[in-house]
């Protein structure tokens, strides 16, 4: 059987490399012909174009391998079922199941992968190409990480800023509020501007309000320096696109914004999507597999034209249940899960109705 599954995972494999390098052919015609107008409007290097390009590449292949996969899975078990090589395995006593099991490790395998990739290599990219496209090509004025009227529980104290400047770890309007163990206000203090360095707040223009024996006690500093273990632009994150933060950086924002009694909805959708959306390749596989059985005898423009058909109604089931979860109709957990277990027990109807037909 070792044999047999080599055969599946290489014809699979060239299937996958195949569906890939197609999609992003046409990601590239596409996004060339839709903003190179712009470039030239604008007067943008060509050389700022196409690095941009390939920023935006890595979202682009997050956003096609399930249909990718489905590609593959209908090509290469399509391939085995004309030459009857299914069906000689069948008669031998095996499953389909069994005789995709190349494909499905490869989708677990897959899934996995851009879990990871999704959280580390999109986030990096997604932020590079904002600046690239944003700043230097549109040439939009810049403007920092902002987050007015901040306001956040840390520890015993009330975080509150007018402007954060997250590239400079830069802060304009600070206000530090601390809090004894009944909660009561014991301490202000306030700053024009603050610089984070190194676990430290610099503070300009700074005035310290607090009580001491009963006495209300006021002081003012040109510049005063406290402790602050977080990083200013680690409180800007309510701002962030989400396509910028990772799963990480999303779980900590949620516990942030349940301190400070802020709802957190939509940052819980992100949050569940994050991890919902790279599992949607091996849904698709699935899926391509009693598919693949069925219309062997198609021809294989009939298979591209069925994966690019599942995956706008994948991706349009998706945004109808994010859309439901936004507006609060389901929970977020249904509202990232609930299409994958759609298109999941699709799939396990089709390859249950294949087993019992062949």
């Amino acid at each position: 059987m070792k044999i047999i599954d080599r055969y599946v995972t290489v014809s699979f494999l060239k299937s996958l490399f195949f569906a890939v390098a197609v999609f992003s052919l046409i990601i590239c015609i596409t996004y060339i012909f839709d903003r190179l107008n712009i470039v030239f409007k604008l007067g943008a290097p060509i050389s700022l174009f196409l690095l941009s390009l390939g920023y935006s590449y890595p979202a682009w292949l997050s956003l096609v391998f399930p249909v990718a996969g489905l590609l593959a899975a209908l090509f290469s078990m399509g391939d085995m079922a004309r030459n009857n090589e299914i069906t000689a395995l069948r008669t031998s006593g095996f499953s389909i199941l069994r005789i995709a099991a190349p494909l499905i490790s490869a989708g677990i395998i897959l899934s996995v992968f851009f879990m990871f990739f999704d959280n580390t290599v999109l986030i990096q990219s997604n932020k590079k190409y904002t600046k690239i496209w944003k700043y230097k090509i549109k040439k939009q004025a810049y403007q920092p990480n902002e987050g007015f009227n901040v306001v956040q529980i840390e520890n015993d104290k009330i975080f509150s800023a007018k402007i954060i400047d997250g590239n400079n770890e830069k802060i304009t309007g600070l206000i530090l509020l601390g809090l004894d163990n009944q909660m009561n206000f014991n301490e202000k203090i306030t700053a024009k501007e603050a610089i984070w360095k190194n676990g430290e707040l610099e503070l300009t223009d700074a005035t310290e309000s607090r009580f001491d024996n009963g006495n209300f006690i006021v002081k003012k500093f040109p510049l005063k320096t406290i402790q602050f273990a977080k990083k200013p632009s680690e409180f800007i994150n309510i701002r962030k696109n989400p396509d910028e933060m990772s799963y990480n950086e999303i779980s900590d924002l949620i516990l942030r914004l349940k301190k400070s009694g802020i709802p957190s909805h939509q940052e819980q959708i992100q949050k569940y999507s994050k991890l919902a959306k790279p599992v949607a390749i091996l849904i698709m596989i699935l899926l391509g597999i009693p598919f693949a059985i069925k219309t062997a005898k198609t021809a294989k423009i009939f298979s591209f034209a069925v994966s690019i058909f599942t995956g706008f109604l994948y991706w349009g089931v998706v945004s109808l249940f994010l859309a439901m979860g936004m507006n609060k109709t389901i929970k977020p957990l249904f509202a990232a899960w609930m299409p994958n277990l759609i298109f999941l027990i699709v799939a396990a109807i089709l390859i249950y109705r294949t087993e019992k037909s062949t």
